[in-house]
């Protein structure tokens, strides 16, 4: 990792600093070395549960491990509530649809989006949504939302490993595509093209630091779209989900 991003990262952690950071908008990671969104679970962000200072966070309900839909609306308000009193959480995620692996129907899967999206759109918030095989569904739920609002914030398909076809669908119906190591090429370099990419470290492998972790993912994929880290990194920052968050 060159010495530019280096000094970036161990700077004084303003926001919207000169030099580019490795901005990572999706980890599960604790230990955490740069400008990271941490996504937590329900378990991990109700009401007393610890938010602390200086991290930023993601909350939503996961499709692999919904609650009953009779608890949604209170759930929801919930949800509500703790993104009103702590601003470090800064987007609704992951939450979305999987039709390989999820404790509910499909049915109530779109129930529990539903809800999300629209508290996203409602506080403008970025959302960061899990699709597994569920393009179509995604569609139709970000175009009846932009039926309901006049504008809606960014919404991110996390951990995008789709053929460029799907990239480029997605793409052109508005949404954000964030990568870590494994991905498509093709995809990868329609979303640079596009100014949707953004960079994640969703899967750590055993043994590396997140610092490792997101300084490898960035070297990877820079090097894939004949780039630098930097230039990379600089990219990222001006995608309209990190202008939101930074400034």
């Amino acid at each position: 990792m060159s010495q530019e991003i280096r000094a970036a990262e161990q700077g004084t952690g303003k926001r919207c600093a000169s030099r580019p950071k490795l901005l990572d908008c999706h980890t599960h990671s604790q230990e955490l070395c740069c400008q990271a969104i941490r996504s937590l679970t329900y378990a991990e962000w109700g009401d007393d549960a610890t938010i602390e200072e200086g991290q930023l966070y993601s909350i939503g309900y996961h499709p692999w491990s919904l609650p009953p839909e009779k608890s949604l609306t209170p759930l929801i308000d919930q949800m509500q509530r703790r993104l009103a009193s702590a601003p470090q959480i800064v987007a609704i995620g992951e939450c979305g649809i999987d039709k390989v692996r999820s404790n509910a129907t499909l049915s109530q899967q779109l129930v529990w989006l539903e809800a999300q999206m629209r508290l996203a759109c409602q506080l403008q918030r970025p959302i960061l949504l899990h699709t597994v095989r569920a393009w179509a569904e995604m569609i139709e739920m970000r175009s009846q939302m932009e039926q309901e609002f006049a504008q809606l914030p960014p919404m991110v398909l996390h951990g995008f490993r789709a053929r460029g076809e799907v990239a480029q669908m997605m793409l052109s119906k508005g949404f954000a595509l964030s990568f870590g190591r494994r991905y498509d090429a093709e995809a990868l370099h329609l979303a640079y093209e596009a100014n949707a990419l953004l960079v994640e470290t969703d899967e750590i492998p055993n043994g590396l630091t997140h610092r490792k972790a997101i300084e490898a993912t960035y070297v990877h994929i820079a090097e894939e779209l004949a780039t630098t880290p930097e230039a990379l990194a600089s990219q990222v920052a001006q995608t309209p989900f990190w202008q939101q968050i930074e400034c």
